[in-house]
């Protein structure tokens, strides 16, 4: 996903036009839906173990389809087989891996998870800079990385299997509404996470930045990313879940404020700024990870995960079309100005309504 968003943006960029090229990229969110709706018969026909391996079969052949193709429309149906890939795949790996975590160690577990998810959005950009002129080599390195992923699902097939329980789409709206708040959280970050993808760089530009330093502030937001997540998951272990949750929204507005005042920051105190703002933000899908692993069970588990993905392919499509307009409305200003009310509103939201279950008093539960 680090590798094909970027990439497949610049191969179209002289193709088609910008917003044709925006609709490209809606594609793989597309594909994420289609899985979503997928997973449950295939996991009572396949077992969910089969059902992720599948997902993976798709994902290489997507990757390997992608470099060879350059056409709008075969690039496109290529990125909905992409989507549908990598969702069968995560639906299957989230769930299996909040049915196994012990509830006292889960945050932590779903922090190294989250970690290892963004480094790949950080690899995927770099991989690019060093090899630009080699797209379909760069295609054909990921397919080959994403076989790889077979080996460990063939490992644990029937374990996984077991753990999952394959839910019915029918009951993705009754998990958001049992936890609206956990849900906007992830929406929340799914969002901004989307926006720094796809448009950070050239919000950076608005701020006077050159070239390379917009894009360098760009990989540092995603650098905190991968710092930040065990160390959310060791806090929503130890401090518990509400003060995580409401630190990480905390945190992420006081990081948006200073950037809302316009030009005036030089680059190493911006480049602070967003290394903290990326950790916090994306804190809190790791902390929706660890409540839904909390709040959910059995076959209502496979649905709140289907769900988690419905609400990042959403956040995905919506984010950096309502970012695209206020940056022409407004300029970063606004951009950032927006985040920050999202942030307050959620902060406030939290305070006041959210309780969510805490590792201890579930333990005594278990008891």
């Amino acid at each position: 996903m680090g590798t094909t968003y970027p990439l497949l943006g610049l191969l179209l960029s002289d193709r088609v036009s910008g917003a044709l090229n925006g609709l490209n990229t809606a594609a793989t969110g597309l594909g994420l839906m289609t899985g979503v709706v997928l997973v449950p018969g295939l996991a009572r026909r396949l077992g969910a173990g089969r059902t992720a391996m599948a997902g993976v079969g798709l994902l290489a052949v997507a990757l390997v389809a992608l470099a060879f193709l350059r056409d709008f429309w075969p690039v496109f149906a290529a990125r909905v087989i992409l989507g549908c890939g990598a969702g069968l795949m995560f639906i299957v790996a989230e769930t299996a891996l909040n049915a196994a975590a012990a509830p006292e160690r889960r945050g932590q577990i779903m922090g190294v998870y989250t970690a290892a998810n963004a480094l790949g959005f950080v690899l995927g950009p770099a991989m690019i800079a060093l090899m630009p002129d080699r797209p379909a080599a760069l295609l054909l390195g990921c397919a080959a990385i994403a076989l790889m992923a077979l080996i460990p699902f063939a490992a644990v097939e029937r374990p996984v299997s077991r753990l999952v329980a394959p839910g019915s789409a029918r009951h993705i709206v009754s998990a958001i509404t049992a936890f609206p708040l956990a849900f906007g959280f992830l929406f929340i970050a799914s969002m901004i996470d989307a926006i720094a993808i796809s448009l950070m760089p050239v919000i950076m530009l608005d701020r006077d930045f050159d070239v390379s330093q917009a894009v360098l502030l760009a990989a540092v937001f995603h650098v905190g990313l991968v710092i930040g997540q065990p160390l959310i998951g060791l806090a929503l272990d130890k401090a518990g879940r509400r003060r995580t949750v409401l630190g990480c929204c905390g945190l992420s507005l006081a990081c948006t404020l200073p950037l809302v005042s316009g030009p005036g920051m030089g680059f190493w105190p911006v480049a602070g700024v967003m290394l903290v703002w990326g950790g916090a933000n994306y804190g809190l899908y790791t902390a929706g990870l660890a409540l839904i692993g909390d709040r959910f069970r059995a076959e209502m588990l496979t649905a709140a995960t289907a769900a988690l993905a419905s609400v990042y392919a959403l956040a995905a499509v919506i984010g950096p079309v309502v970012a695209g307009g206020m940056m022409n409305a407004l300029g970063a200003k606004g951009f950032f100005g927006a985040a920050a009310v999202v942030y307050l509103t959620a902060l406030c939201g939290g305070l006041w309504l959210f309780r969510p279950v805490e590792p201890e008093w579930q333990k005594h539960q278990i008891r």
